[in-house]
Formats: structure tokens, sequence, C-alpha cells
């Protein structure tokens, strides 16, 4: 009998990403590393509460849907007998478990400026960086420069965009140069041969059918800065592509408990999960600070500069 359940468990353990078992696989527990899982929760409002603990303690976090709830893990690193020094270091976790190593987030988190600098000083550092990041960048084959006008113009639309959405502007900003290099532009072609079309359009590569439900949803909050038509061919209105990205973005980021590695891998696409995805826009996003940084020649009397400090709209936590 215990041989039968052995059989019937073992199996859906696996699956679950449950190890710490002895037999679950041939590689031996020294050599596999794992993540601790310290919930699982169908109820939003316990979910936040765990994610809430989670940033007072210091610990950086993913999630991953499993219906009917979401699971939430600790990104340790850890060999089979890292539980127990964890649960040893946070006892309130006594039920946690280890789980297949799933994602290896940045260790130590991206750094951050805080306060965010003034819209003048965003603007005067990054147009420039953002039009030297236009002309090398991977699409713009002909080396074509971006004027100064346009460069400014569009950093003054980033910069407002995440003010508006309380996000922090070097985040968008990676995400434009990360995506395209700001060359505003079709890609995912194989889409424009859908019965109907759905290409990813612009700096922020937003599918058309993406674009539509962003649009829908900002008529239905009536937001300022709202088109007063659909933009199908969003190329054409670069201030409604940053403001959609923001916008996306920012649900993302609630949706995800403020967690921006899971915002940034839902935005590149909910099936099928990149998980460098998100490791590479934080690379660009950390290169755009460094630069704000030295080009500002940093007074640390004006801004404070950690890693794994809060993003504006969530300054009650030490998360992501």
């Amino acid at each position: 009998m215990i041989s039968v359940l052995r059989r019937v468990i073992v199996p859906i353990l696996v699956l679950l990403g449950i190890s710490g078992f002895s037999g679950l696989a041939g590689t031996s527990q020294a050599s596999r590393v794992y993540d601790i899982q310290v919930g699982c929760f169908a109820d939003p409002d316990n979910a936040a509460l765990l994610v809430c603990r989670l940033k007072e303690c210091g610990l950086q976090w993913y999630s991953l849907s499993f219906e009917p709830c979401t699971r939430f893990i600790v990104d340790a690193n850890t060999d089979s007998s890292g539980r127990v020094a964890f649960v040893g270091s946070y006892p309130e976790f006594s039920d946690a478990f280890l789980v297949e190593n799933v994602w290896d987030l940045p260790h130590p988190d991206p750094m951050q400026i805080s306060p965010v600098p003034s819209r003048e000083a965003f603007v005067a550092i990054m147009a420039p960086y953002m039009q030297r990041q236009y002309q090398n960048g991977y699409y713009n084959q002909g080396r074509l420069p971006m004027d100064e006008d346009r460069a400014r113009m569009y950093t003054g639309f980033i910069y407002e965009a995440a003010e508006y959405y309380q996000m922090d502007p070097f985040l968008i900003f990676a995400l434009g140069n990360y995506e395209t290099y700001f060359y505003n532009m079709f890609g995912d072609l194989d889409r424009l041969k859908f019965s109907r079309p759905d290409p990813a359009q612009g700096m922020f590569q937003i599918l058309r059918s993406t674009a539509r439900l962003i649009y829908e949803e900002m008529k239905r909050q009536n937001l300022p800065h709202t088109p007063k038509d659909f933009p199908g061919d969003l190329i054409r209105y670069p201030k409604a592509q940053i403001y959609f990205a923001a916008h996306y973005v920012h649900k993302l980021h609630l949706e995800h408990h403020g967690n921006r590695y899971m915002a940034l891998l839902a935005y590149n696409g909910r099936n099928n999960p990149n998980y460098e995805y998100p490791r590479r826009v934080m690379r660009f996003y950390q290169r755009a600070v460094k630069h704000f940084l030295k080009e500002s020649e940093w007074d640390s009397s004006e801004w404070s500069l950690a890693a794994g400090s809060p993003d504006p709209v969530f300054r009650e936590s030490r998360g992501q």
C-alpha cells in the first residue's frame, strides 16, 4: 500500500516543484539548487499580507500561478539543508518548504534613486542618452540620428507618464530602451498574417490588441490623457505609446503586489514566460541610473541611493 501511494504522490510532488525528499530525481540533493515556497493563496488580501511581510524582511520573491491559487516563492538559491536555516531566521514561515529553483533574481536588487529627480534634471540628462541609444541601437541599421527636440519631447513624456502613475521614470525609460532603443517600429511581423493582424507597435512594442484593452480601461477610468479615439496605428502617436506603456506597467505592478520583475515578466507576455526578459530590462535600467548619477555629479544630500529601495508607489516596502 505504501509503495502504491509513493508511486502516486511522488509524481505530484515533482509536478508541484516540491523538493527536499529523497529519491525524487537522479541528481543528488547536495548538488541541486532550491528556492523556498512560503505560501499559496487564492485570496488577494492574504496574499497582500504575505507580500508585505516578505518586503519587511527584505526577501526577494517571485510568484507562480497554480490554479486556483498563487504560489509565493523566496529566491533563496539554497541547497537541501536551506529550509532549516530559513525557518530558523524566519520562524513565522515554519510551513515553508523547498521547491525547484525556477527563477534567479538579480542580487542585490538594482539600486534606485529616491526621491525621483526633477523633470528638468531628468530630461536634461536622459535626452542626450536617448539620442545615443537610438543612433547606436540594433534596429537603426542606417545609424540615423534622433534630433534633440524629439529626444527631449520623448523623455518629457516618459517622466510625466511615470509621475502620473507614481512609477519610476527610469523603469519606463529602460523598457523602451530595451524593446527598441526608442525606434518607432512594427514588431512581431508574423502577427500581420493573422486574419485580424495584431502586430507589436511603437517604441514599447505594445500589441494592437493590448493597446485596445489599455485604451478601453483608460476610457472607463476617464483619465485625462486618454486619446479621443482609439489610436489603431500607435506608431503615429508617440505620446499615447508612452502613456499606454506606463499605464500597463502600473496595472501589472499592482497586480503583482509591487514586484517589478513579475510586472515586467507579464508585460512581455503571460503565456510561455521568458524569465530572462525582466533581467535584461533591469540591466538597461541599471545603466540608465548609473548614467544619470554620473552626469548629474550625484550629490548625496539631494538624493539617496539604495539597493532594493522601493518604487515610489510602494514607499512603505523594502521589496522589488
